[in-house]
């Protein structure tokens, strides 16, 4: 039946909006990086590199690039040579998202009396973490406990509320992705920016905090991609729509095998770097605006796509 309003199919139904529509930045790379903070993390920490152009954007690369020193101290003392030669290679032009959250509640914060490293930002607040936490000779997987039990009741962020992440920063799911996380900035050095604390440089690499679990949600209205084997649900199709959805939203390229694997890829360790880059970049598009009044300096702030990207700006 053909409604007397007019205008579109019976099938579309009415007041249906077009597709959804997310700019990317026309120069430079982007990184969008799944963290781990588990023991072994290098043979899990996933890498997607999105390549920039005028009139399109391409999935170059989908990898795990610690697997040859996986260990959490190798990671640690790889990366910020990972990062300064993806900067070379981007010419200055590099956006990195990583997806563990870059601060704690203010509510944590004073608890740890550590609001002040907070405000300086994730480099700061990390490097005071690994003083407390991390003395010589202490493993990982022990100081995150420890760390875990003097935070105590979890507590979100503003950021994480805006958001609507499916887990908190000192959360049983992503506490050791925080520790490990903040720590691992910590070894960035002066020519990183982590915005909103520190504003884009020119030349300069920026990196933010990303949700993968949001970009999935505002682009397609689901959250979930990874299969579960408590439910024993295969979500390969919604990793696929993901990827279609990205195609023709960011004109977002990529080869039939790079996203075979990603489609196959059972954990969705491959999707969440992917949706880590693509918002990154969006946020890098719109020059990293948007943060509302009322989030705390310290808390920090996890970039994403605009919500209702479908709409009209």
């Amino acid at each position: 039946m053909v409604s007397s309003n007019g205008g579109g199919s019976s099938s579309g139904g009415f007041g249906r909006a077009s597709p959804p529509r997310v700019a990317l930045p026309k120069k430079g790379v982007l990184l969008g990086v799944g963290w781990s903070g588990a023991q072994g993390a290098g043979n899990q920490i996933m890498v997607a590199k999105v390549d920039l152009g005028a009139t399109k954007a391409k999935l170059s690369q989908v990898w795990r690039p610690f697997t040859d020193a996986p260990g959490r101290r190798d990671v640690l003392q790889r990366l910020p040579e990972f990062l300064a030669e993806a900067a070379r290679w981007a010419e200055g032009k590099l956006v990195v998202g990583f997806d563990f959250p870059f601060s704690l509640s203010e509510t944590h914060l004073r608890q740890l009396n550590l609001l002040r490293q907070a405000i300086r930002g994730p480099a700061a607040l990390g490097k005071a973490i690994e003083e407390r936490f991390l003395p010589q000779g202490v493993d990982f997987s022990e100081a995150a406990e420890v760390f875990r039990d003097q935070l105590g009741k979890e507590r979100v962020r503003l950021t994480d509320g805006y958001r609507a992440t499916p887990n908190s920063p000192a959360g049983q799911k992503l506490y050791r992705h925080t520790f490990f996380g903040l720590v691992a900035l910590s070894k960035l050095g002066d020519d990183v920016n982590f915005v909103p604390w520190d504003p884009p440089v020119a030349g300069q690499t920026s990196v933010v905090e990303v949700c993968p679990f949001h970009v999935a949600r505002v682009l397609t209205g689901s959250q979930a991609f990874a299969d579960d084997a408590r439910d024993g649900v295969s979500r390969s199709n919604q990793r696929a729509v993901l990827l279609r959805t990205m195609r023709t939203a960011s004109k977002l390229e990529f080869d039939m095998e790079t996203a075979a694997s990603i489609v196959e890829d059972e954990r969705g360790d491959g999707m969440r770097a992917v949706l880590a880059a693509v918002g990154a970049g969006a946020a890098a598009a719109a020059g990293f605006e948007g943060v509302p009044a009322n989030v705390p300096r310290s808390e920090g702030w996890i970039y994403s796509v605009r919500e209702e990207p479908w709409r009209d700006e």
